[in-house]
């Protein structure tokens, strides 16, 4: 009897290594080419296994990719939320500081895990889907990053009053629109930063990148309200 348990044990630890394993490789490739460019085939060569092990444990590619993004995407909203409800609670009943919520909506992205060579798992897998976008992409992004974007934009706007809500999710999404930027051009792979500045802006210092985006996107959420102008008929 103890016997059958211990080959049972064994059995199901071999399982969650594999299942690791595809999740591991499947990570690195699609942060490296995209979704529409790998094929289940390329994990499985590269993980040693056959396509119905994939099939078996993620059910199709799209689940493979549902299953990256829980794993990749999932660390930087719960640390996103993590900061936020200590900003929401440290500033109870008050206003709450435009600078702590961009600290805590951007500190995660800077901060978060690298690969081997420096590059931000995140945000590199993040660009590959944004340049293929398409409806499952997009709902799969929708489902991991909507309901964490409300409540920052719920925040933001009891920290900006005058704003409408329309102008708050302006100026949310050019907020993280810099900071994606900036990473990217930061990415080693790229050199685009260190390139254009001809080696005077240091990228390899997350504290001191993360400064300089907090400052700038900053001053223009906190910029004097846009005036719409009618149309003209």
């Amino acid at each position: 009897m103890v016997a059958l348990l211990k080959t049972k044990d064994q059995s199901k630890e071999k399982e969650a290594d594999i299942k690791q394993r595809i999740l591991r490789e499947a990570i690195t490739i699609f942060a490296c080419k995209g979704s529409e460019l790998t094929t289940i085939r390329e994990i499985t060569e590269a993980t040693n296994v056959n396509v119905a092990s994939v099939n078996y444990y993620f059910g199709s590619k799209e689940g493979l990719l549902r299953a990256v993004l829980d794993n990749v995407l999932g660390p930087l909203n719960d640390e996103r939320t993590r900061l936020l409800d200590e900003v929401e609670k440290a500033n109870h009943g008050d206003e709450l500081p435009v600078a702590a919520l961009l600290d805590a909506l951007l500190r995660p992205l800077v901060k978060t895990a690298r690969t081997p060579d420096g590059g931000r798992i995140v945000v590199r897998l993040l660009q590959h889907l944004r340049a293929t976008p398409g409806l499952e992409v997009t709902a799969l992004l929708s489902a991991q990053f909507d309901h964490v974007a409300h409540r920052f934009i719920d925040a933001f706007s009891r920290a900006l009053p005058a704003l409408s809500r329309a102008e708050v999710i302006w100026r949310y999404e050019f907020a993280r629109g810099a900071a994606m930027h900036v990473l990217t051009d930061a990415d080693p792979r790229s050199g685009r930063l260190a390139l254009l500045s001809k080696g005077l802006c240091d990228n390899r210092d997350d504290d001191r990148v993360l400064s300089h985006l907090l400052r700038f996107v900053e001053a223009g959420f906190t910029a004097k309200p846009l005036t719409e102008t009618p149309l003209q008929s």
